[in-house]
């Protein structure tokens, strides 16, 4: 009987060392780390247009089944910059992008994001949507033209915005 214990014990006390492997990405995400992205979004008080480079960065699945990416904070003259990025799978022609950039000058945090519906990502390609800017990540979440525009695709008087995949 012994010897039939040992190795089970011996197989389970392997598996318990063995690093965790990265749980695989269900989710039908069109991003990838290294996508490099533009997103042109309103200027403050005009027409113009903001460009931004955006690098889509490490993978995270979140446990409300939407997957993150983020890169590392980049320090610059006046404080830091990191790159997000979010798929939420909500299913054929009705899932979303959300792109952006939070940036911390001084004191001062706020996000820019660019929110799409699209399940693509393809080099090239145009995708519009609406830009949303807000103080906190939670901002995001609770902002109700942002949630309205998720749930039907109707804009709601939130200013529009474009991402390109460049790379």
């Amino acid at each position: 009987m012994n010897r039939l214990l040992f190795p089970a014990a011996l197989g389970l006390m392997l598996t318990a060392c063995t690093p965790a492997m990265t749980a695989p990405d269900l989710t039908g995400s069109p991003l990838v780390t290294g996508q490099e992205w533009t997103m042109l979004s309103p200027a403050a008080g005009g027409n113009l247009q903001l460009s931004r480079q955006l690098t889509v960065g490490e993978r995270e699945l979140q446990t409300d089944g939407t997957v993150q990416y983020r890169t590392a904070p980049i320090t610059t003259v006046t404080g830091k910059t990191e790159d997000l990025f979010r798929f939420l799978p909500l299913g054929q022609g009705r899932s979303v992008i959300v792109a952006g950039r939070s940036e911390t000058t001084f004191d001062l945090r706020f996000f820019d994001f660019c929110v799409v519906r699209s399940d693509s990502a393809s080099v090239n390609e145009l995708l519009s949507g609406v830009y949303v800017q807000t103080a906190t990540l939670e901002g995001l979440a609770l902002n109700r033209a942002y949630q309205s525009y998720v749930n039907t695709g109707v804009a709601a008087g939130l200013p529009a915005c474009t991402l390109t995949r460049v790379k």
